[in-house]
């Protein structure tokens, strides 16, 4: 599969496919796909899409992992008195992300996460101890004024590792880890060690950077890149009036360019132009209108832990038509509401760096001519909603803490150094890929870690 052929995940699959597949009968639909790929008169187009799908059923296999029994062990760990009730109405009110899998009702493995992170519910019920931390940057969001700088100094460490039942010995192994370059809001990058076996470093334009590494493959290997880096956001405070205005006015043409559809995910079907004409009603400013689609997103999209993208055919219109999605997810249904709106809107994704706490984050950014490219971080911007804090819920509109570190700069977009073979992630790349000369490796093949050396606010 070549990385081009993603778009064809906009094509519809075969009515027998998709009967088996969201049947649970997994198998069964392998073997339909591979009768259709053989056929001779099946179109080149087709075949590329019908094999993306034999990559996404392996995919939800992997994820959709854990038995009814399993799942009311794990809530119960930390919420003794957890029922099986409990459970059941969960899933039946889809806060609780199943599948039927060969017959059986399974959760994908991240399913209590969300239910956790999201549902008043069910964190109330958590030990004091146990619940999420965000006085950081709720403490930034209170006190910030209009026009102020702030910096985050961030050292960390990430290592990449291929788990000892995917390791070949003597075999060549191709890896590419995320790695930032010094651009936009970073500045002072210093990488200060990594392995070895680094043959390229990313260029400056790179819009997915990675450091691009060959060894041969060994048992208890560790491909690792560290670096230091300041990050400085300047607080824009949106709810002022002085930021609006300036509807009609020419674009400049780097901004211009985030206007456009990109198939298969950021599409303009007719489902999303409803949804947009819906938000937007009547408003003709650019800024006004955005934060319609900010406010429709982030209190009426439930936060939720989903699948690997590569195993749903649009993100963008499952967010809108679920009403739920992670921050990625949320992210591109800002985007694509607000190009179809007329505002340029672009992806951005790194990882989110706070004070014992690094993972993998998206936000996205929009333009207006009187604010510029401005921030819009929808799941921290739901989370704080939730949560009744609706200073940080302002804030999140036009603005990022500086806990962060921003990686890529596109969605979908190839590494200089093209792979072979179908990524972990083709659409973006916070964790690392690695490949052999005949295959790629999958998510169950890998493990990564994020390692804090120092994170703290510059003077």
């Amino acid at each position: 599969m070549k990385h081009a052929d993603l778009k064809y995940l906009s094509f519809p699959l075969p009515e027998n496919v998709m009967k088996e597949k969201w049947s649970g009968n997994f198998d069964r639909a392998r073997e339909i796909i591979k009768q259709i790929i053989e056929k001779e008169d099946t179109l080149p187009a087709l075949k590329a899409r019908l094999e993306m799908e034999l990559n996404s059923l392996d995919y939800i296999e992997d994820r959709y992992s854990v038995s009814e029994e399993e799942a009311l062990k794990i809530l119960r760990a930390r919420i003794p008195d957890m029922t099986a009730e409990e459970l059941e109405k969960l899933r039946t009110e889809d806060k609780a992300d199943w599948m039927y899998i060969n017959g059986k009702v399974m959760y994908i493995d991240c399913f209590s996460d969300t239910l956790y992170k999201v549902y008043p519910s069910i964190w109330n019920r958590l030990p004091e101890g146990d619940r999420s931390d965000y006085s950081a940057i709720q403490h930034i969001a209170e006190t910030v004024s209009d026009g102020q700088k702030m910096t985050a100094h961030i050292h960390i460490c990430q290592e990449f590792r291929i788990k000892d039942d995917a390791v070949r010995p003597g075999e060549t192994v191709f890896v590419r880890l995320p790695l930032p370059v010094e651009r936009g809001s970073v500045t002072n990058l210093n990488v200060i060690s990594m392995s070895a076996s680094c043959k390229s470093m990313p260029r400056q334009s790179s819009m997915q950077p990675v450091a691009y590494f060959e060894a041969e493959a060994k048992h208890g290997q560790c491909f690792f890149v560290e670096y230091e880096l300041d990050n400085t956001i300047v607080y824009k405070d949106l709810t002022e009036a002085k930021y609006s205005g300036g509807a009609g006015a020419k674009l400049p043409e780097e901004a211009a360019a985030y206007l456009a559809e990109e198939p298969p995910h950021i599409l303009f079907t007719p489902y999303l132009k409803s949804l947009c004409a819906a938000v937007t009603g009547d408003e003709k400013d650019p800024l006004r209108k955005a934060r319609k689609i900010y406010d429709y997103i982030t209190t009426g999209t439930d936060y939720r832990f989903v699948r690997d993208y590569c195993s749903i055919d649009n993100l963008t219109e499952y967010c809108a038509v679920n009403r739920r999605g992670d921050c990625g997810l949320q992210a591109l249904l800002f985007i694509t509401l607000c190009r179809i709106a007329g505002i340029p809107a672009r992806w951005q994704s790194g990882l989110d760096a706070k004070p014992g706490d690094i993972g993998e984050h998206d936000w996205a950014m929009f333009y207006t001519d009187k604010a510029g490219w401005r921030y819009a971080d929808l799941s921290y911007g739901g989370s704080s909603y939730i949560r009744g804090a609706l200073k940080r819920w302002d804030f999140f509109f036009g603005n990022v803490d500086p806990y962060r570190i921003p990686i890529n700069e596109g969605f979908q977009k190839e590494f200089d150094i093209p792979g072979k073979y179908p990524r972990i992630d083709p659409y973006d790349n916070q964790c690392g890929e690695a490949e052999y000369a005949d295959h790629g490796l999958k998510n169950r093949d890998v493990e990564y870690e994020y390692k804090e050396i120092e994170i703290r606010l510059s003077e």
